[in-house]
């Protein structure tokens, strides 16, 4: 595979952080403390972080004062190499080099270090992840640019698609095709499923680079789908209705990410309430989300 300028190089980045055997000067203990010591100030200057022993502990006002007005750098998994991109790194103020910011979707531990105040560059995103940026955080209209899903755009001679990521509403996986036939994908957060199979530009383009959430990279992870997690729910609700018929149902969410949870609970049900916390973001879901919310003296509390 061609390496591009400023991508990193996968095959030294394993080979300098895979354990090495023992060395035979009888130093064995000694040679695995050094070894993990280069190990860790390799990972930390690869992210960016020059001095990965610094003591983070404050020893005066002045230091803790410097620490917190020094800029944090992004890291190189945030960036899209050859390209000037960036996703979902917003809390890193002006990235040098970066004349785009993609955001994957809205949620907080994503879109962290958005405000009204933001004016570092444009920011590309969903359509309703805009709508939520507008309303919920206040970013200046002028600095949002919204994708439509399924849609190739281009943007510095490199091609952009936004595809549903099956999260929550407005999540997007991001496909990157630079000029010279490399195509890089970053997931944010997304679920899995055979649909994402279908989708054009995966199944006709090959993946050299895929920015993949790990936290549950794991076999011992097997969650069902979401149909199926749907059902279950219902199911459980409704039986539980049928024999306690004035239970009030409550279902946590946050602000959004769960709204096929209640709406699928609405439509097998009834009506619904929303709680006050969730009405705000919900008003601005879709309508395919919001069909079955209605004012009535019935079933549902959200």
């Amino acid at each position: 595979m061609e390496k591009l300028k400023e991508t990193v190089d996968f095959d030294s980045y394993v080979d300098d952080f895979l354990p090495q055997p023992d060395s035979d000067d009888g130093c064995e203990g000694g040679a695995d403390k050094k070894r993990r010591r280069l190990t860790q100030k390799n990972l930390f200057q690869l992210w960016g972080l020059e001095n990965p022993n610094l003591d983070l502990r404050p020893s005066t006002a002045t230091s803790l004062a410097s620490r917190k007005n020094q800029q944090r750098l992004c890291p190189f998994y945030k960036r899209i190499p050859g390209t000037p991109f960036t996703v979902d790194a917003f809390c890193y103020g002006s990235v040098k080099g970066c004349s785009a910011y993609f955001l994957s979707h809205f949620h907080a531990d994503h879109y962290i270090g958005l405000t009204k105040g933001w004016s570092h560059g444009p920011i590309y995103c969903t359509n309703l992840t805009a709508r939520l940026l507008r309303i919920c955080l206040y970013v200046s209209p002028s600095f949002i640019c919204p994708l439509e899903l399924g849609t190739e755009y281009s943007l510095n001679g490199i091609k952009i698609t936004m595809l549903d990521a099956n999260h929550c509403p407005g999540a997007a996986l991001i496909h990157f095709r630079l000029p010279n036939g490399q195509c890089y994908l970053h997931t944010g957060d997304f679920r899995a499923s055979k649909l994402m199979q279908s989708y054009p530009v995966l199944a006709s383009q090959r993946i050299n680079i895929l920015y993949l959430d790990t936290t549950y990279c794991n076999p011992k992870y097997r969650f069902p789908s979401k149909e199926d997690v749907l059902e279950f729910v219902v199911g459980v609700t409704r039986r539980y209705l049928n024999n306690h018929p004035k239970t009030i149902v409550v279902v946590g969410a946050y602000s959004i990410g769960k709204e096929h949870v209640y709406s699928a609970i609405s439509k097998a049900l009834g009506q619904l309430y929303e709680g006050i916390k969730g009405l705000r973001a919900n008003e601005l879901l879709e309508k395919k989300y919001i069909d079955h919310f209605a004012a009535d003296e019935t079933a549902l509390l959200l």
